[in-house]
């Protein structure tokens, strides 16, 4: 595998910094720009790949068909708000946490 993980950098750069305005907005102001629009996760747990990740049955996805899915790697998890902000969207998780 290479230095980027087998992402080029001409996608994962964009991600990132696109993560990173997510991060800085809410760190800021308490708000963050997406949230509405959040893919739905249900039956959502808290568990571990290689990095941070929830697994759980996703609806609206833009890339992957609704059902079982597991995310990319979690950079924010808010279990007040139910809201989670992982490299590439943010997730809602409409029943809560299932496990942490």
């Amino acid at each position: 595998m290479d230095k980027w993980l087998g992402t080029p950098p001409e996608l994962i750069i964009p991600r990132l910094r696109s993560l990173v305005d997510d991060l800085e907005r809410i760190a800021s102001s308490g708000t963050a720009q997406g949230i509405d629009d959040a893919v739905i996760i249900k039956n959502c747990i808290l568990t571990n790949r290689s990095v941070p990740c929830l697994i759980g049955m996703m609806t609206g996805h833009p890339t992957i068909k609704d059902g079982a899915g597991v995310t990319s790697e979690l950079y924010y998890l808010d279990r007040k708000r139910r809201v989670a902000r992982t490299l590439s969207r943010w997730y809602r998780f409409e029943d809560g946490l299932l496990a942490y």
